[in-house]
């Protein structure tokens, strides 16, 4: 985002915009912590799936190491929507906000300044958040791909040897 031009915009269009933007920021966090919660039941979905193939190997019935190597490749995919490496949170350090940069205005022009610098640390925030948010889904649905695909092996194995048997 480019630089603000508080001379361009009054007060109250820059409290309207930072307003706009902490609503957005707020939904982009709460969607963060949904795709967290969501992958953390798949997790458990997937790792029921490895204990029950795991123990069908272990007796002996390979047939189940298709969907023991689904449910381990599902798990590691999605193994970074559990703990994602960078979330950005709204508002900013104290320190940031008293930088010598700031001096230099007084009144409502301080004001605006802030508001401005406010709306373009948001902004950023918020696209770091999106890219994060994009990457959590398409991890989502590739580890759903990956276990649906397992199932779908092991059904085509296991439907060739009831055939096989018959």
């Amino acid at each position: 985002m480019k630089q603000i031009d508080i001379n361009k915009h009054t007060k109250y269009s820059l409290e309207l915009i930072f307003s706009e933007a902490d609503k957005m920021a707020n939904q982009l966090l709460k969607s963060l912590s949904e795709n967290v919660n969501k992958s953390f039941i798949l997790f458990a979905i997937f790792s029921s799936l490895f204990s029950y193939s795991f123990l069908k190997v272990v007796q002996s019935d390979f047939l189940y190491i298709t969907l023991l190597i689904g449910s381990i490749a599902g798990c590691v995919v999605i193994r970074k929507n559990l703990f994602p490496f960078v979330i950005n949170f709204n508002g900013a350090l104290p320190e940031k906000m008293l930088d010598p940069y700031f001096d230099e205005f007084e009144g409502e022009t301080l004001e605006k300044e802030y508001l401005a610098t406010q709306i373009q640390s948001y902004n950023s925030a918020m696209n770091l958040n999106e890219q994060t948010i994009k990457k959590m889904v398409k991890r989502f649905n590739n580890s759903i791909l990956v276990v649906i695909a397992s199932f779908v092996l092991f059904g085509i194995v296991y439907f060739y040897l009831f055939i096989k048997c018959l």
